[in-house]
């Protein structure tokens, strides 16, 4: 069984200016597998609209995400925020979800610094 995750995009994140930012989100259910997407450069929200093939070859239950800000050469990455929720019960359908991308303050208290929207589907191999 497979899982597809379309990362379709992310939401609170760009703030419009005239700095363009570089984008890439992670993706696992599987620490040992993780998968990304294409690193996208915009000054506004990133929109991803990428289909991630994550092998379910353990059982688990929650989808992992990360968004991070990177250079241009994807050698340095800023942390931004993770995201996790729970993955789909059926095969063959499709679901929608907006996960909040959660992240420490400077008092080590957990805030939200924005939102992913991704599509999930387990299917049958």
């Amino acid at each position: 069984m497979d899982l597809f995750v379309m990362v379709v995009g992310a939401s609170g994140i760009g703030d419009g200016g005239e700095q363009k930012y570089n984008y890439k989100v992670r993706a696992w259910t599987n620490e040992d597998d993780p998968r990304q997407t294409k690193i996208v450069t915009t000054n506004a929200d990133p929109e991803f609209r990428e289909v991630l093939h994550l092998p379910q070859n353990m059982a688990s239950s929650f989808l992992n995400l990360e968004l991070f800000s990177v250079n241009s050469a994807d050698t340095d990455a800023f942390f931004i925020g993770r995201a996790n929720t729970a993955l789909p019960m059926k095969t063959n359908a499709n679901v929608y979800r907006k996960v909040k991308l959660e992240n420490l303050d400077t008092s080590g208290n957990i805030v939200t610094v924005g939102y992913l929207e991704v599509y999930l589907g387990l299917e049958t191999g």
